[in-house]
């Protein structure tokens, strides 16, 4: 696959057969992306941070070095110790007899567009797809696929040999995908995420973007083939100290609604069936459960509060809840013969961060910079994604959204870098088409938080009276991102107005 999709709404000529005009299929795959743990170590001072000095470790391959897992997402120097559950790389393929798309999220932390674009050069032209949308959950519970999180900050944590892995399994999912496709019905909903399980918003001004929304694709018989599910949080719930390789609340959410909800082998709750594709919504400010924040497990009539595995199951286990009640309830809308169309946008972002610059400079993360001789003198090409289907639309944003941009409530406290009234306004949502929209954080790049320019604060004072810094700056490219995807978001989304 080359980079012509690139343009608006180019439809490159199919070399396969498909379906006939105007018949929806679907073909759903998932495989595991689990990586290898190879060395023993013990964590002695209990700081999930391997010291060479302190841990105890065993040379398991006699290679004289610690070949670690280095786990993603929050401090530097944490190994994976074991596997919890596998950890999954789950592809759909949408045709509706003109267009194929491909969607494949991949249960790491962030995937960049370098690696992205690898993956569609790697498609081969038989499988006669128009876009692929390659999606991170963001999960900080497994291994290092950016380089920020080695073991040192000018280290990388990037296995190239894992990330060869990953981009096959990435094709042989979409290869079964294809293989699987089927005539399909498609249905939506939009729905309330239970309140006994709420999402923190970490920095005011506080906006939660809280709702489900849910793609459900079946067959004649009504049995389910697979579901979409958008949600915004981070998928970090087993938190900083877990040292084992699990898909944390992406993985018990999409086993709960395709397999059903279990506590051992106690069945509480069918599932649906199919396969389950999670999509991580908008997470900016950042969104999350944190270790003091309380949620509740009604199947088990118990609060968790303590971050780990009980709490991420406890999470997931929710909203597929939310979702197998609302399947059950009829409350997803019929899409009648829903059409495919997609648009991308290359856009330039400047590098403002002096240490993502140094870092991108090293070659610590594992991107591709441009230099130019005026401000900012590093740029960086990013990519914005747009997918009607039916009545639903899909935006892929390349990075992590501050919610305030998508619904409103953007502010220019005072503290602020720059006294200006907000810019990424009407909020995003008000201007997207269709009938449910989903807005797909980390799709196609990992660029950081994508945060309003009003509300911009890198020096002090602090904004809204804080004592030090809040956090969202140090993973930010910078103050115009913000605006430059705003205004590239509403640009696609006119244009796929009739």
């Amino acid at each position: 696959m080359n980079q012509n999709f690139l343009t608006i709404a180019v439809v490159g000529m199919l070399l396969i057969a498909r379906a006939q005009a105007g018949e929806l299929q679907v073909g759903f795959a998932q495989i595991s992306i689990t990586p290898d743990i190879i060395e023993q170590w013990v964590d002695v001072n209990n700081d999930a941070q391997f010291d060479p000095d302190i841990d105890l470790w065993t040379d398991v391959n006699g290679n004289g070095k610690f070949d670690a897992v280095w786990m993603a997402g929050f401090q530097n120097q944490r190994p994976a110790q074991g596997i919890k559950d596998n950890l999954m790389a789950v592809a759909v393929v949408i045709d509706d007899g003109e267009n194929r798309i491909g969607i494949v999220t991949a249960d790491t932390v962030g995937l960049m567009r370098k690696f992205v674009l690898g993956v569609r050069e790697a498609v081969p032209a038989e499988w006669g797809l128009d876009y692929l949308m390659v999606h991170a959950t963001h999960n900080h519970e497994g291994p290092d696929t950016q380089g920020l999180w080695g073991p040192s900050f000018l280290s990388s944590g990037v296995d190239p040999n894992y990330m060869q892995e990953l981009q096959q399994n990435i094709l042989d999912a979409l290869s079964e995908a294809i293989n699987n496709l089927e005539p399909a019905q498609m249905s939506m909903a939009r729905i309330p995420a239970n309140p006994l399980t709420p999402i923190k918003d970490k920095r005011k001004p506080i906006v939660i973007d809280d709702d489900i929304r849910a793609l459900l694709f079946s067959r004649p018989d009504n049995s389910v083939i697979g579901t979409l599910v958008n949600f915004g949080i981070h998928v970090e719930l087993a938190w900083d100290k877990n040292l084992e390789l699990t898909a944390d609340v992406a993985g018990y959410l999409r086993r709960g609604l395709s397999e059903g909800i279990y506590y051992g082998d106690k069945l509480f709750k069918p599932g649906l069936g199919g396969t389950t594709l999670w999509l991580t919504g908008n997470i900016g400010g950042l969104m999350t459960s944190g270790p003091s924040d309380s949620i509740y497990d009604p199947f088990l009539e118990k609060t968790f509060t303590e971050p780990g595995h009980a709490k991420a199951r406890t999470f997931g286990y929710s909203l597929a809840n939310s979702v197998i009640d609302a399947f059950n309830e009829n409350s997803f809308v019929p899409s009648p013969e829903p059409k495919i169309t997609f648009s991308a946008i290359e856009v330039e972002l400047g590098i403002e961060n002096f240490m993502l610059s140094l870092g991108t400079l090293l070659g610590v993360v594992d991107s591709t910079p441009q230099f130019h001789l005026m401000p900012p003198f590093i740029r960086y090409l990013s990519e914005v994604a747009f997918i009607q289907l039916g009545d639903a639309t899909i935006t892929g944003i390349p990075g992590e959204l501050y919610p305030e941009i998508a619904v409103g409530g953007i502010e220019n406290p005072k503290g602020a870098d720059f006294a200006i009234e907000p810019q990424e306004v009407p909020p995003l949502r008000t201007q997207l088409p269709g009938k449910l929209n989903l807005m797909v954080n980390l799709a196609n790049d990992a660029i950081g938080y994508i945060i309003p320019k009003s509300e911009w604060d890198k020096d002090a004072p602090w904004i809204y009276d804080e004592s030090e810094e809040t956090y969202g700056e140090v993973v930010s490219l910078g103050p115009n991102t913000a605006p430059i995807i705003y205004q590239t978001v509403i640009k696609l989304a006119e244009e796929s107005k009739p």
